[in-house]
């Protein structure tokens, strides 16, 4: 499956919503080389720059969020905790040869990040002191 971004992700600050694109776009890197049974070398490479562009993305939005007096910004970092850990967790599993990388990144991105963006992510941006 490809990670096709939609407008109703959109949480109305420019930056973010470009930055959540990106994350797709990692994604479906991630996501070609586990389907296309790539070398461990060009998966460990994907999911590198997958976390990568998380990390730095979840740092900038709570920057964001710090900026703007979202009174939501401690749940927001202890959620981007989570979702980091969770992802992590996913590749050790796939490096141990205890899951599929594809279907796990599947249900992160589907079960966890979207709702994350829309409901969150929204709320976030909206709670201002």
């Amino acid at each position: 499956m490809r990670y096709e971004w939609s407008e109703e992700y959109n949480t109305g600050n420019k930056k973010i919503d470009e930055q959540h694109r990106m994350i797709f776009d990692a994604a479906n890197v991630l996501f070609d080389a586990v389907k296309q049974g790539r070398e461990s070398v060009v998966l460990d490479q994907s999911f590198n720059l997958l976390l990568q562009y998380t990390n730095t993305h979840f740092r900038d939005e709570e920057e964001h969020y710090e900026e703007i007096g979202s009174t939501l910004l401690k749940m927001q970092k202890e959620e981007h905790q989570r979702l980091l850990d969770e992802l992590r967790e996913m590749w050790r599993e796939k490096r141990h040869g205890s899951s599929d990388a594809g279907t796990d990144l599947d249900h992160w991105m589907e079960r966890r990040l979207i709702p994350h963006i829309i409901k969150e992510d929204t709320r976030a941006q909206k709670a201002k002191k």
